[in-house]
C-alpha cells in the first residue's frame, strides 16, 4: 500500500517505466509508456486529493497484447500494443551455480546483510546508512512494496524505484540497487526451479529519522542457498564446490599452472640469453605489461559479471551491445595508453636508463590489442566458456614464448622479445574475433546499465591496485634509480624471491569458500584462519631456509654465474615476500566473512613502498630490507585489526522471519 502523495509518485512512475521498457515483446514501448503515465498521474492526483492509501496493480497480456494498471480501490487503464512477431518466449534457465558473484561485495556495499533459509519462505535483509543530511518535508517512514516475476528482465523495476526513493545521492543509490541486484540474481538463479519460475516479493523501506535504507525480499522457492558456496566468477584461481563447474575449474587451473610455467622459463632463457643489463630493460617492459593488466581486468570483470547474467536470459542482443560498450572504451583507452608510451618513448627510455626507446614504442603499439581481448575474455568468462578461455591464455602464452625466443635469436635483442609479446596480443585477439561473429548487430546500452557497469568496476579496481603496486613498484624504482646490471639482478632476485607467493596462494585460494561457507551456516570458522597462517607460514620458512643455505646453487641454476651477486640477498627478499604472503592470508579470510578493509590497507602499503623506495634506495640491500618492514609492518596492523574487529564479524544468527505484506 502507497500513500497517494507528491512523494510516491516518481516511485509509482519509476515501477511503470521499468515494466514497460522491460517487457519483452512491447513494440513501441516509448510511446505506450507515455500513454501509461499520462493517465497513472491524473488518477494520482485525484487520489492525493483524497489522501487514500492506494495499491498499484501492473499486468502485461502476452496473449490479449494489453498492459493493464490498476489503482485500488477504483480505477484502472488498459493500454494495446502491438507486439513483435519475430520475439520467442523466454523461459527461465536451469540452475547454473556459476552466476554468483560473491557475498563480499554485498556485505561490502550494505552495513547489514541477512539471510533467513526456509523453504518456500525465503527471506534476506539488508540496511544501509544514509549519510546525507534529510530532505523530505515529513519524518513519516516510507515503505514500497514490490511483487515481480522471479526473471532478469524486472529486476530493473527494483533498481528504479530506489533510484526514485533516494534522489538526493545517486552514488548511495546506485551501491544498493546493486546489492539489491546481486541478491535477486541468485533468488532468480537458484531459489526457483527453472520449469516451475516464481516471483519476489520486495519491500523497501526509507527510515528519515534513524536515516536507513532496508531491503526486505521473500520468495517461495523451494531451494535454500548459501551464496559462499556460488564461485566467484572473477577469481580464475577460486576453487568451487559445484559440481557445474568443477571441469572448467580444473581445467583452468591446469591452464594457469602451464602459463605460470611457461612464464618462468620465457623469464629464465632469456635473463641466460641477455644478461644482466639487457634483461632488465626487459623486466622493465615485462612489469609494464602486468601494470596494464590492472586496467584490463577494469574492463575484463564488469564484462564477465553482465555477461553471464545476460547469457542466463538468453539475450545474445545485450551481449552484442555489451561487447560493443567495452570494446569501444578499450580502443580509446589502449590509444590513450599507446599516445603516451609511443611518444613518449625518448622521456621513458631517459627516465628508467634504458638502452633504446624502441621496446617503448613497440610495446605501447600493441597495447590496444591486449585490451580488447581482456572485453572478448571476459565474455567467454561470463558465458562460462572455460574451454574457449583455457585457450587463449595458452595462445598467449606459447606465442609469446616461440616469437620472442626467435627473434632474441636472430639478434634483435629486447626490441626483438618486446616484439614477441606485442604479437601475443595479435595472435589472442585474432582468436577471439569469432565471438563477435556470433552475435547479432550491436544496440546502445541503456543508461542505467552502463551506470551499474561503471559502479561495479569500483572494487575490482582497488584490489588489483593494491597487489600491482606491492608486486611491481619496486622493480620500477630499481630500475629508474639503478644501473643496467643492478637492476637487472634486481629483477632476477625478485622473480626467485616470489616464488613464496605463488607456492602458498592454493592455500589461501583453498580457505577462502571454506570460511565463508562456515561463517554463513554459524559454525567456526577460526581455526582455518590460524590453520592457513600456520602453512603459510610453514611453507615459507622452508623456501626461505632453502635460499639462506643454498643461495649460490639455486642461482646457478636458474639464472647463471652473472647474477650471483644477489644470492645473499635471496632469502632476505623472500622474507619480505612471506610477511606479504601472511598479509594475503588476512586480507582473503576477511573477504571470505565480508570485510573488505584489508584491501584499502593493501593499497595504502603499496603507495607507502612505492614512495620509501623512491626516497630510500642507496643499494639493492636496502631496497629488500625497506620490503621487510613495510611487509612486515602490513601483516601486524591486518593481524591487529583482524582480532579488534573480531567480535564485530560474527556470523549471522538466523532469527523467525517477519511476514512481507
Amino acid at each position: 500500500m502507497i500513500t497517494a502523495d507528491t512523494w510516491a509518485l516518481p516511485v509509482a512512475a519509476a515501477c511503470v517505466r521499468g515494466a514497460i521498457l522491460r517487457a519483452p515483446d512491447i513494440h513501441d514501448a516509448t510511446n505506450l509508456l507515455q500513454e501509461a503515465l499520462d493517465a497513472l498521474q491524473a488518477a494520482w492526483l485525484s487520489a492525493s486529493i483524497a489522501g487514500t492509501a492506494v495499491e498499484l496493480d501492473l499486468a502485461i497480456d502476452p496473449v490479449l497484447h494489453q498492459i493493464v494498471i490498476q489503482l485500488d480501490p477504483g480505477w484502472h487503464w488498459v493500454g494495446a500494443y502491438e507486439a513483435h512477431t519475430e520475439v520467442e518466449e523466454r523461459q527461465l534457465p536451469a540452475e547454473d551455480a556459476s552466476l554468483g558473484v560473491g557475498l563480499f561485495l554485498v556485505r561490502r556495499v550494505m552495513d547489514r546483510v541477512e539471510y533467513f533459509p526456509q523453504p518456500g519462505a525465503n527471506r534476506w535483509r539488508l540496511c544501509k546508512r544514509l549519510d546525507f543530511s534529510r530532505t523530505t518535508d515529513t519524518e513519516e517512514i516510507r515503505t514500497i512494496h514490490l511483487d515481480i516475476p522471479a526473471c532478469y528482465r524486472y529486476l530493473n523495476v527494483v533498481g528504479e524505484c530506489i533510484a526514485a526513493m533516494l534522489p538526493e545521492d545517486e552514488q548511495t543509490s546506485g551501491a544498493i540497487q546493486l546489492a539489491v541486484h546481486e541478491i535477486c540474481t541468485n533468488i532468480v538463479e537458484h531459489a526457483y526451479y527453472a520449469d516451475h519460475p516464481g516471483r519476489i516479493e520486495i519491500t523497501l523501506t526509507r527510515d528519515p529519522v534513524e536515516q536507513t535504507f532496508q531491503v526486505e525480499t521473500r520468495d517461495t522457492g523451494g531451494h535454500t542457498f548459501d551464496l559462499s558456496l556460488i564461485p566467484d566468477r572473477f577469481d580464475l584461481a577460486a576453487p568451487t564446490l559445484r559440481s557445474p563447474l568443477l571441469t572448467g575449474s580444473l581445467l583452468l587451473f591446469i591452464s594457469a599452472t602451464l602459463v605460470n610455467g611457461g612464464n618462468y622459463l620465457f623469464n629464465l632463457l632469456l635473463g641466460r640469453w641477455l644478461g644482466p643489463a639487457s634483461f632488465a630493460d626487459l623486466s622493465l617492459i615485462v612489469t609494464l605489461f602486468l601494470v596494464t593488466s590492472f586496467v584490463t581486468m577494469g574492463l575484463q570483470t564488469p564484462v564477465a559479471r553482465f555477461g553471464a547474467l545476460y547469457a542466463a536470459d538468453h539475450d545474445l542482443q545485450a551481449i552484442s551491445n555489451l561487447r560493443r560498450w567495452a570494446r569501444r572504451r578499450a580502443l580509446v583507452v589502449g590509444a590513450m595508453l599507446m599516445t603516451v608510451l609511443t611518444l613518449g618513448a625518448s622521456f621513458w627510455a631517459n627516465f628508467f636508463a634504458t638502452a633504446s626507446f624502441w621496446p617503448f614504442v613497440i610495446f605501447g603499439a600493441f597495447l590496444p590489442f591486449y585490451l580488447l581481448q581482456g572485453v572478448d575474455r571476459g565474455l567467454l568468462q561470463g558465458r562460462t566458456q572455460f574451454g574457449r578461455l583455457a585457450a587463449t591464455y595458452q595462445t598467449e602464452m606459447w606465442s609469446r614464448l616461440a616469437f620472442s625466443l626467435l627473434f632474441v635469436a636472430l639478434g634483435w635483442g629486447v626490441s626483438g622479445a618486446v616484439l614477441g609479446i606485442g604479437l601475443s596480443f595479435v595472435a589472442t585477439w585474432a582468436m577471439t574475433q569469432q565471438i563477435g561473429r556470433q552475435l547479432p548487430k550491436p544496440q546502445p546500452v541503456p543508461a542505467s546499465i552502463q551506470k551499474e557497469l561503471l559502479l561495479f568496476t569500483g572494487p575490482v579496481l582497488v584490489a588489483q591496485l593494491g597487489q600491482i603496486l606491492i608486486n611491481n613498484g619496486d622493480i620500477l624504482i630499481v630500475k629508474r634509480f639503478f644501473p643496467a646490471e643492478e637492476a637487472g639482478m634486481y629483477a632476477a632476485l625478485a622473480l626467485i624471491g616470489r616464488m613464496v607467493f605463488f607456492a602458498t596462494w592454493s592455500i589461501v585460494t583453498a580457505m577462502f569458500p571454506i570460511v565463508a561457507q562456515r561463517f554463513q551456516r554459524g559454525e567456526a570458522h577460526r581455526p582455518l584462519f590460524y590453520a592457513s597462517l600456520g602453512l603459510v607460514l610453514a611453507g615459507s620458512l622452508l623456501i626461505i631456509g632453502a635460499t639462506a643455505l643454498f643461495p649460490h646453487q639455486i642461482v646457478h641454476l636458474l639464472f647463471g654465474e652473472a647474477y650471483q651477486g644477489i644470492a645473499p640477498l635471496l632469502w632476505v627478499y623472500a622474507l619480505a615476500t612471506m610477511f606479504y604472503a601472511l598479509a594475503n592470508v588476512v586480507i582473503t579470510y576477511r573477504l571470505s566473512i565480508g570485510s573488505a578493509g584489508g584491501v584499502y590497507l593493501a593499497i595504502i602499503a603499496g603507495i607507502a613502498q612505492t614512495a620509501m623506495l623512491w626516497f630510500w634506495h642507496e643499494s639493492l640491500a636496502q631496497v629488500v630490507w625497506v620490503q621487510v618492514a613495510l611487509m612486515g609492518f602490513l601483516f601486524l596492523a591486518l593481524l591487529t585489526w583482524d582480532l579488534g574487529n573480531r567480535e564485530r564479524k560474527q556470523a549471522p544468527q538466523v532469527t523467525p522471519a517477519i511476514h512481507v505484506a
